[in-house]
């Protein structure tokens, strides 16, 4: 009999152990055709020497088993074998785009009208996890993908992490096989965020922090045409909770001036699929006189980008202004700006989430809540004694830089 090897499935690791023999003293465990059978699908080979190590038996145990199989049973275990694993050339990505069902699930993110960026990341990370399990899409279950999903909570896979790779498994299975969502909730990949998911709710500059981040940017940007860029920057990531990607890419033509405030429309990111979202950011008081300033000391130009610096260039400066300021560095540099007016508009409005949402640009408040807007040990003392009739002094709260 010809014998043949190829790769070993690794989703069958339950089979694994259903057929793994102990080694004992003496004569060797009995085994029957099916433990044979089993070991072939699992090892993919019919080579009688390793099916005796690998279910620790004679070669001779072996033999006369493999007599007992049809040679037909044998072709279909790999002719199902070769279905169900990836065949090289779709072990790359490119390959991988070429296999049917993923040109249909790649058809059914565009007409979803999703962005290519989302697109191109819930396919790569199917690819990846038909690498990592060495499955053909086709043969992609919701069952092992559950498992999958079970296993990145506890320990890490390159390419692959339970956020995106659930909303990756879902999407697929939704789109291609026409499954209820619920019906995948039920068998553990469900839509809920990941625990990760607002563990930087509490960040937070203080006004003091903020003080002295604009004092020391002062003294260490060098750039005096642009200093007052870089002095209204930090002005305009808390007063209007953009990410950093926003104003610099928001562009002066895009800003309605008005006597008493102007209105400037941005592109920001959304949790959302098609990834941006179109905002109308109101600019009044001190952020107004900050950009006023921006824009006078270029001339007053009409149009252009309003912050015309590079991303990986703000962080490396906002990086040294902490360091020099005596600010801890946070996480997240830029995005701190984003945590931190959320937490002051908050505090300022007595935890009106809506109200904030609705304001600065967000468009879940449960997401607010969730990822921003972690109520102050402060806030909850506070109205826990309010609660409770005992006396509170009140002090006034300002959402002011």
């Amino acid at each position: 009999m010809e014998t043949t090897q190829i790769m070993k499935p690794q989703n069958q690791i339950p089979l694994e152990r259903a057929i793994r023999k102990e080694r004992r003293i003496g004569r060797p465990q009995q085994i029957t055709s099916e433990d044979v059978i089993n070991a072939i699908k699992l090892y993919a080979t019919t080579s009688e020497t390793e099916l005796s190590r690998r279910l620790n038996v004679s070669r001779q145990t072996i033999y006369p088993k493999m007599k007992e199989i049809p040679r037909e049973t044998i072709i279909q275990i790999f002719r199902e074998l070769s279905e169900t694993e990836l065949k090289p050339y779709q072990m790359t990505y490119e390959g991988f785009l070429t296999i049917p069902e993923v040109e249909q699930f790649k058809k059914a993110l565009n007409v979803r009208q999703v962005s290519e960026r989302y697109k191109n990341n819930i396919l790569r990370l199917i690819w990846h996890l038909c690498v990592h399990l060495k499955r053909h899409p086709r043969k992609l279950t919701i069952e092992e993908s559950a498992e999958l999903l079970a296993q990145l909570k506890t320990c890490k896979i390159e390419n692959l992490n339970l956020s995106t790779a659930k909303t990756a498994v879902r999407s697929w299975f939704e789109n291609v096989h026409g499954i209820n969502g619920e019906v995948l909730t039920s068998k553990g990949i469900d839509g809920s965020p990941c625990c990760n998911l607002g563990k930087r709710a509490n960040d937070h500059l203080t006004q003091e922090q903020r003080y002295h981040f604009i004092e020391t940017s002062r003294r260490i940007i060098r750039n005096g045409s642009l200093l007052d860029v870089w002095l209204s920057l930090p002005y305009f990531l808390y007063y209007t909770a953009t990410r950093i990607n926003a104003p610099l890419k928001a562009r002066i033509e895009n800003i309605e001036q008005h006597q008493d405030h102007w209105i400037i429309t941005v592109v920001d990111k959304g949790r959302h699929k098609n990834g941006r979202k179109t905002w109308r950011k109101l600019i009044i008081g001190e952020l107004k006189e900050k950009l006023e300033k921006n824009l006078v000391h270029r001339g007053n130009i009409k149009a252009g980008f309003l912050f015309p610096l590079e991303y990986q260039q703000v962080l490396g400066v906002f990086k040294t202004v902490y360091e020099k300021a005596g600010i801890p560095v946070p996480k997240q540099p830029c995005h701190v700006w984003r945590h931190t007016s959320a937490q002051d508009f908050l505090d300022a409005t007595d935890w009106n989430y809506e109200l904030c949402a609705q304001t600065l640009g967000w468009e879940d408040p449960r997401i607010l809540r969730k990822c921003y807007g972690a109520m102050s040990e402060t806030a909850k003392e506070k109205a826990l004694k309010k609660a409770m009739g005992i006396p509170i002094e009140e002090t006034r709260r300002e959402f002011k830089f």
